[in-house]
């Protein structure tokens, strides 16, 4: 955040003449009249604006220039849009940041889910992003609606000045995103050992014996792998496992902090936080978790899960089996065999799931200087006006062509079910596959969108489909962590005042780390579980409580404890 803020002070002569003169939203100027909200045209003359964007290589090439929507969508508004940026994902935070130092912004940024509301706050304050509220009020009237409809979702776009600086977007229906840290073991070992299902962190201490013990796979050797997983590019698969963790006190490692309430508490100093990396400490030192655990990649963990001949890896931690095993029957077909299995109950009985609410992206910003507010504003509308427009815009899909209502027949029968197990609204009748299909003609994560439950039914016949992952992770999150989904996660959206931005970034570096390289608790907990400090020795966990208190723990508490308060916590 200090690298970004430096940046900014550096172009601030330029934005700061704008403010300094009294700039309000749109300021600017509008280069030609815009027709009233809701009717198109857009504008009469041919209006061209500038946007950066992002895309997945996963779902399609990020040719959004020549995608069948954006030639539909410039004959319907007399908009022409020019992506003059479109980044792939793996190259997308060094692009933004390059781009936001630099000052020469396109007219807008769109992107789905990756900008958060510190990142948007900054730079609306620094003067890179204008304020919307007043696009919003005056140009917005199907988002005005949606957001008064969903408050709760709303005041996640209000920063901490009272201003919002974006458009939102929202994809409220990964129900098993919510609950994302689970726990899969291969089944065919439990049946072969005659093991129960474990239920206890005790009971999961054994099964794991007997899987490094009693030859689970028959091969005569002593060659399997009771627990393993990835420190990187692995969902939800890194070597502290919140999974494990919180079956003694609540783990969430984006930032160690325990909700009661209005009330915060740093968890991983505690002596709950010391037993549960005991337990771990013992799982590596009695050889049941793989060592190389802390150090192998998501390709290396998928090699040991596919290996050839008979299995060797009993259980992984990860956010699906599709993070260690190939989904789909090309590959070795244990995929099929790895369920989840519910949360652990801890030596004090705790048994909880790590739970992070939906959360509202920050999808679209404005760049100050920008002349086509009011017309981007607009544009934005469009999508919120119906869900027939969200489909369009995003997939590239219509209605009765490619999807079709439910009857009210079909929703009061409740056989159609949607990615969250509400009741669906619609059927497609061409279904398209996460993964398999690409999606070329529409605007896949460049639209925004917004989904809160409901949406698209999954057809009946996945229940029996081992490969249609969205089916089993729903199933999964509802039976087995739907029951203990804890309570004490974040509030999401949370944004902490200008002012101590910079003093909050210096401390969770050292505590939390950032990308690439790991903070005090991670360090620590890597030490004590493979044995390099005694996590027995009374004098080492001293040291380390010590090191936390010395970095600002206490300090980070509070600023965070402030930031909740002020948010309405």
């Amino acid at each position: 955040m200090r690298k970004l803020l430096l940046c900014i002070a550096l172009i601030a002569v330029s934005t700061g003449l704008l403010m300094a003169a009294g700039q309000t939203e749109g300021a600017a100027g509008t280069a030609v009249a815009v027709n009233p909200p809701g009717t198109y045209p857009i504008v009469d003359e041919l209006v061209t604006i500038d946007v950066m964007t992002r895309y997945g290589a996963v779902e399609s090439d990020g040719n959004y220039q020549d995608a069948a929507f954006t030639s539909w969508f410039e004959d319907l508004t007399n908009v022409r849009v020019s992506f003059v940026d479109i980044v792939e994902a793996q190259a997308w935070q060094e692009r933004l940041n390059l781009v936001l130092a630099s000052g020469d912004l396109p007219d807008t940024i769109m992107v789905q889910g990756v900008m958060s509301g510190q990142e948007v706050f900054t730079n609306g304050v620094f003067g890179n992003f204008m304020p919307v509220d007043d696009l919003i009020e005056n140009w917005m009237p199907a988002l005005s609606a949606t957001l008064e409809r969903d408050a709760s979702y709303a005041a996640q776009l209000v920063m901490p000045d009272g201003k919002r600086y974006s458009f939102p977007s929202l994809e409220g229906t990964c129900y098993h995103c919510t609950m994302s840290r689970k726990m899969w073991v291969y089944t065919p070992w439990l049946e072969e050992l005659g093991l129960d299902v474990p239920e206890t962190t005790e009971e999961f201490y054994r099964m794991l014996v007997a899987f490094k013990n009693d030859d689970p796979n028959r091969t005569g050797r002593a060659d399997t792998i009771p627990l393993t997983g990835a420190a990187t590019g692995a969902w939800n698969a890194q070597p502290l496992a919140p999974y494990i963790m919180s079956s003694f006190i609540y783990t969430d490692p984006a930032n160690f902090l325990k909700r009661d309430g209005g009330r915060l508490s740093f968890v991983a100093n505690t002596n709950e936080w010391r037993e549960g990396v005991r337990y771990m400490a013992r799982l590596y030192r009695e050889g049941l978790m793989q060592p190389d655990w802390f150090t192998q990649d998501a390709g290396q963990l998928r090699a040991s899960v596919e290996s050839p001949g008979p299995a060797l890896v009993g259980a992984v931690p990860a956010g699906w089996y599709g993070v260690f095993s190939i989904n789909g029957w090309d590959g070795s077909g244990r995929f099929a065999d790895f369920q989840p299995i519910a949360p652990l109950a801890g030596p004090a009985g705790v048994r909880q799931a790590v739970f992070g609410p939906y959360a509202v992206s920050h999808h679209t910003v404005i760049s100050s200087t920008s002349r086509n507010a009011e017309v981007i504003a607009r544009l934005n509308d469009w999508f919120f006006e119906s869900v027939e427009n969200r489909e369009i815009g995003n997939n590239w899909i219509w209605p009765d062509v490619d999807y079709r209502w439910l009857t009210e027949e079909e929703k009061a029968a409740g056989e159609l079910l949607a990615r969250d197990f509400s009741i669906a609204e619609y059927v497609h009748i061409r279904e398209q596959t996460y993964g398999e299909d690409r999606f070329w003609d529409g605007w896949r994560r460049l639209a925004p969108m917004w989904m809160v439950g409901g949406g698209n039914a999954m057809p009946p016949e996945w229940a029996d489909d081992p490969t249609k992952q969205e089916w089993r992770l729903a199933e999964a999150t509802r039976d087995l962590y739907e029951p203990y989904r804890g309570e004490h996660y974040m509030p999401p959206g949370l944004v902490v005042a200008d002012e101590l931005q910079d003093e909050l970034a210096d401390v969770r570096q050292l505590i939390i780390g950032v990308s690439g390289a790991p903070g005090l608790v991670e360090q620590f907990y890597a030490e004590f579980v493979t044995g390099a400090r005694d996590i027995d020795n009374d004098a080492q966990w001293r040291s380390y409580v010590t090191e936390l208190e010395r970095a600002g723990v206490n300090r980070y508490v509070q600023i965070m404890q402030e930031t909740l308060t002020a948010a309405g916590y």
